[in-house]
This record gives structure tokens, sequence and C-alpha cells, in this order.
């Protein structure tokens, strides 16, 4: 917009110079010169600073707005328990979480999880929409999208027995709450599930998750349309006890998985898997000590390197987190562990939580991870550069762990998750700045 009014101005001005006979060049070089002036105080009053406008490096003192959202069919706190997986800004300028209800009601009801989506409204927090989806008794939200027609896209578990029999879950809801698909997708014909979702360059969506027997999983990456009709999808058997926690497609048109792999004699390791555009093993890695390191996400960085974030208890002080740096075949360019001197983490790894989205990327190229401190108190997030230098911590023990956080041009925040309250637990969402 600044560029059109610079080119209208240069316009006007030299015009105005040849209606008054002033034709030399240089006092067209005179105009030209006044509306470099102009436009550049344009920029300034609108703009401000651009590097203080992308940057967002300094650490967050305010607290914009900080929402408790419920059940939609509840005003009290102990009726349900809801958390959220994943948070995103609309093309709007609106926010949009996806998370899960559980009912605490006895006998269990048929909708005993619920997927949860609430819009709010950018600025003031204040909630638009608040709704349900219902499929089968157990359904999860946890991970959401914005599709090139502006729906929210979310992928997640449906099930009729939580225990034995789960499909992936597609869904797409309209700008104004209105569902308009909702579906199972089977992979093994036993236990399978959505994790993450992102889009790819035709117009689609990969998904990464689990495939296989209940507590018996395999690494699993599906493809699928915009309307979530399977094109492909692949399973990665070893082990027991592995799933992917996030895929992506990178700019080279490849596929990068990241999750965690069980180690014969000891617990976990952060495993990774690279293939091509069809879902063909490309090569397949495992990173981590003699102790639990399980890996939550995966972001692309600059030319084709990535960045994993992964729960660390290997490396550090009682329990950490872990920024890692790798090329395109998976070899380590830096390693960094985050933390205090007690436990810190991405999420409690006790087999029922499921995982966020505890890595993004910064519009100026750093990183920000969300998880739980109990060294800095309570819900934690941190920036770094690209580097993977920390350039700040924010924690407030007035919430509960993080589940995603993400960061827009004006440095703004955006952070939710499950928070406490009493025997239940309730979602949150809040915006520092």
């Amino acid at each position: 917009m600044i560029r059109i009014l610079y080119s209208f101005l240069i316009y006007i001005f030299i015009i105005a110079i040849i209606s008054c006979g002033k034709t030399t060049d240089e006092n067209v070089g005179d105009a030209v010169s006044a509306v470099n002036d102009t436009a550049s105080s344009l920029d300034e009053s609108l703009f401000g600073n651009n590097e203080n406008f992308i940057s967002g490096d300094e650490a967050p003192e305010n607290v914009i707005f900080g929402k408790t959202i419920l059940d939609p069919g509840t005003t009290q706190s102990n009726e349900f328990e809801e958390s959220a997986s994943d948070v995103i800004k609309t093309s709007w300028g609106d926010y949009v979480v996806v998370g899960t209800s559980i009912s605490w009601e006895w006998p269990m009801p048929d909708n005993m999880e619920d997927i949860l989506i609430i819009k709010l409204d950018g600025v003031s927090g204040n909630v638009i929409w608040n709704k349900k989806i219902h499929h089968r008794n157990f359904d999860r939200g946890t991970s959401i999208v914005e599709d090139n027609d502006g729906n929210y896209v979310i992928t997640g578990f449906t099930s009729i027995n939580d225990e034995t029999k789960s499909d992936v879950f597609f869904g797409k809801i309209d700008p104004q709450g209105n569902v308009l698909a909702k579906k199972a997708i089977n992979i093994s014909r036993k236990y399978d599930g959505g994790y993450s979702i992102s889009k790819t360059a035709d117009g689609g969506f990969v998904i990464g998750g689990e495939a296989g027997h209940h507590h018996n999983e395999d690494f699993m990456i599906l493809k699928v349309d915009q309307n979530g009709n399977k094109k492909w999808s692949k399973k990665f058997s070893d082990h027991e006890d592995n799933s992917a926690y996030e895929a992506i497609e990178a700019s080279d048109g490849n596929f990068y998985l990241v999750g965690s792999k069980r180690i014969v004699n000891k617990l976990d390791d952060i495993r990774i898997i690279k293939t091509n555009s069809k879902g063909k093993k490309i090569w397949d890695k495992t990173y981590g000590g003699d102790k639990d390191d399980i890996g939550e996400g995966i972001v692309e960085s600059e030319n084709n390197t990535f960045v994993v974030v992964a729960g660390t208890f290997s490396y550090g002080t009682a329990g950490d987190v872990m920024l890692m740096k790798i090329d395109s075949d998976g070899e380590v360019i830096w390693q960094y562990n985050y933390g205090g001197d007690k436990l810190d983490q991405l999420r409690e790894y006790d087999g029922n939580s499921v995982s966020g989205r505890h890595l993004t990327k910064t519009p100026n190229g750093g990183f920000l991870v969300s998880g739980y401190s109990s060294s800095y108190g309570g819900m934690w997030v941190f920036k770094t550069n690209s580097s993977g230098s920390t350039l700040w911590n924010y924690s407030n023990q007035n919430w509960g762990g993080a589940f995603a956080a993400r960061q827009w041009v004006d440095g703004s925040v955006i952070i939710t998750g499950p928070g406490s309250s009493g025997d239940t637990v309730d979602l949150f969402v809040l915006k520092i700045k």
C-alpha cells in the first residue's frame, strides 16, 4: 500500500511541475526527493521502526487478556474437563482454538469426549462462538490449520471404544462455526489417530500420528486432499509404543515426521523419519541418551534445515526441554537444553495427555516453545533466535501447562492449554505482549 501511494505521489508532483512550466531534471529530482521524504514519514507513522515492528524479541510484560473457557453446555467447572492442543490466528485476525472436552458424568454418556473448537476476537479475546463436534463416543482434537478458503481444518482421534479401536479424525468448519465435514479415516483397522495437521503445496494436508494396537502403535503419515479424502498413508513398524507427534512437508516436497521410539533396555529416543513426496522412507534416525527423550515438534528453518523440540531426561537437570537443529540428511548442526534445576517439560508423559503444538516459528525466524516449568513456576513459554540462543522466558503461575503458543509480527503471543481448576482442568487462552 505504501509503495502504491509512493508512486501516486510522484505522479502528482511531476504533473504539478509540468503544469507550472518547470520541466528541468533538477526540479523533477526535487519532486522525487520530496516524495521520498513523504513516503518515509508515512512508513514511520504507519508502522513505526521496521526492526521493532517485526522483531518481538523483547520479553512480554503485559497480559492483554486471559480467559478460562468451559464446555459450551455448562457454567460449572467441575462438570467437564477442558483442554486445548492448538491455536491459530485467522486471516481475519481472530483466534481459533481446538481441544477436547471430557465429561465427568456418571454413568458415562455416549459423548464421553468431544472435540472443542472456540473462536475468539483477536483484540478483546471475547468468545465469538464455542462449539463441540461429536462424531463418536470419544473424539479428541489435536491440531488445526486454516485452509486456502478461510475454513478451519482439524485432526485428532475418533473412537467408539477408546481402548481397542480408533480412527484418524478429519473435520472442516467454516468461519461461522458450521461443520462442513467430519469423518473417520481408517489406517490399520485397529488404533489410529492424528496428532498434527499441516497444509501441503497442492492444497491438501499431511497428518502425522500413530497406527496399530493401543499401546503398541507405529509411526504414521497420512496424506489427504482438501476435503479429507485419503490419497495415501504409510506406517513404519518397529518396537512397541511409537508415535509421530508432528509431520510437515518441506519446501523441497519431502516429508519429515518426528516423535518417539521405544528402545530396548531403556525408555524412549527421539525418532525422525524423512520420506519422499509419496511417503517412501529416505532415512530413519534416532537421537538421545540413556533416559527418556521424546520428540514433539519440527519446523523448517532456512536452507532446507530443520529444528526439532523434545522433552529430555538424558541431558540437563531433572528434566529439560531440548532444541536440536538438523540438516536434510539428519546430521545434527546444534543442540541446546533449556530450563532450570527442577523439572521442566513440554507435557506430562503419563500415557494420557495429548501432545500439543509445542514448537512454532516466529515471524523473524526465531522459535517459540511452550510447556510447563517447575523451575520458573507454572505455564512456560520461551523464545530463541534462529541460532537457538534464548531471547526471553515467560512464566505464569496462574495457568497450567502451555500446549501451544504462536507469535505475530507485532510481538504479541497467544498461548493456550489446560489450566488447573480444582479436581478438573479448564481450557485457557492467554495473550501477552
